[in-house]
């Protein structure tokens, strides 16, 4: 019944999308552009488009017409015989509409296969790539790639790991085309990073932050607990300096294990203090409703509104309240362990520099929050069959312990101590 129904909903979806695009066609404002920037400047789309235009160029001067592929089993074959069969299409037209041949993996592979190399079901999938579709370009852009061919790739590459001429000749196109088309993604992805990586901001998103944590049995002790910091080590090679370097990923999460804040600098660079939400607390603790704080490991300072595991504990009160600190870490790890088993590319990064690393990264993150929107179980399905310990301590986690000698940090623990102990 499944391998009936998705393909029907998928051509539901593609009709739907087709004819919101026809109704826009030829009407790009002045609004659109200042919404989304890139679409109306984009140095990779631009190079996508004209290589494109030189490659069609190319054949029609070898051949003195339109090229039409040889195998008689692509469906690309087939639509362009029957429209050469029955209208006579101008040159111009032809190369205004040379485009990527559309890929649909929800056909291509069944159930068990899609889910292994995707890490997510058929219908998580449709409903992502809905979600995403009015980020991802339209008709008009020079791309001239279908919307979901750019999806499909862009996540074939973040879920296998797979390099850029493998998923190429897998898919029957070029290696600079398959680069243009997954870069594409990750830019416009990474430029929603406020849509779909949010740090709740108004008081009814703050209030369900706080809830999420309340309804965890582990932590509803910590009242007014507002997310959770993790750190990770990732080695990522780059191709600009032709050399790996080792950078840290840090991470907040909620209580639903949805990521609300993520960096990413060279692991030399790296301190809570100088990244973003740790200068923007230090300026403005009002960032987070009044009372609340954060929980991170030992490689975190102690603040007022960053608690951390007690360095030296030295009675039994001390322990226990460290002990009672390991569900809320937990999370936290588990949360990366989670990205990292749907997106193997957090293995092995690989970018042209770290611009384009941290691009990769918000788009991962973004991805993943989505998934838990969408309520997707495959990896944990997949974690309860096997022992994954991505992110824990000595595992590429961050080992150097901060300072915990604010005083009003100390203060702000003991009061916690005494709630959470009571």
């Amino acid at each position: 019944m499944e391998s009936i129904l998705l393909p029907n909903i998928a051509a539901i979806l593609v009709k739907d999308m087709l004819i919101d695009e026809n109704k826009s066609k030829g009407k790009i404002t002045k609004f659109a552009k200042r919404d989304f920037p890139l679409l109306s400047s984009d140095s990779d789309d631009e190079a996508l488009h004209f290589f494109l235009q030189q490659k069609h160029r190319k054949h029609e001067d070898n051949h003195g017409k339109q090229v039409i592929p040889t195998n008689p089993n692509s469906k690309q074959y087939v639509n362009e015989t029957e429209t050469e069969n029955k209208v006579t299409v101008a040159p111009s037209k032809s190369v205004k509409r040379q485009t990527l041949a559309e890929i649909n993996l929800l056909n291509k592979f069944n159930t068990t296969l899609f889910e292994g190399y995707l890490h997510m079901s058929k219908m998580t999938f449709l409903r992502i790539f809905k979600r995403l579709r009015p980020y991802l370009p339209n008709e008009h852009c020079p791309t001239a790639a279908p919307p979901q061919s750019i999806f499909s790739l862009a996540l074939w590459k973040l879920s296998t790991d797979e390099h850029f001429e493998d998923i190429g000749r897998k898919f029957n196109i070029t290696k600079q085309v398959c680069q243009q088309v997954i870069r594409l993604f990750w830019r416009r992805i990474s430029a929603q990073y406020e849509t779909l990586i949010q740090w709740p901001s108004t008081p009814e998103k703050r209030q369900y932050t706080i809830q999420t944590f309340a309804g965890n049995q582990q932590l509803n002790k910590f009242q007014q607990l507002f997310g959770i910091l993790a750190t990770k080590h990732l080695d990522v090679f780059l191709e600009a300096e032709n050399e790996e370097r080792q950078v840290i990923l840090q991470i907040i999460c909620d209580g639903d294990q949805k990521v609300i804040d993520c960096f990413l600098v060279l692991a030399a660079d790296y301190t809570f203090d100088t990244s973003p939400i740790g200068q923007t607390l230090a300026l403005n603790v009002q960032t987070m409703p009044l009372g609340s704080y954060l929980i991170g490991d030992e490689s975190f300072p102690l603040k007022p509104y960053l608690m951390r595991p007690i360095e030296a504990p030295s009675d039994e009160r001390e322990h226990a309240f460290n002990m009672a600190l390991q569900p809320a870490l937990s999370l936290a790890q588990q949360a990366l362990d989670s990205m990292a088993k749907r997106f193997n590319a957090l293995y092995a990064l690989e970018a042209r520099n770290l611009h384009e690393v941290r691009k990769i990264v918000d788009t991962v993150c973004a991805l993943h929050n989505l998934c838990v929107d969408m309520e997707d179980d495959y990896v944990e399905r997949k974690l309860k069959d096997t022992q994954f310990n991505w992110a824990k301590v000595g595992n590429g986690a961050m080992q150097k312990h901060a300072e915990e000698q604010d005083e009003l940090g100390k203060q702000k623990r003991a009061a916690i101590m005494a709630e959470v102990l009571r």
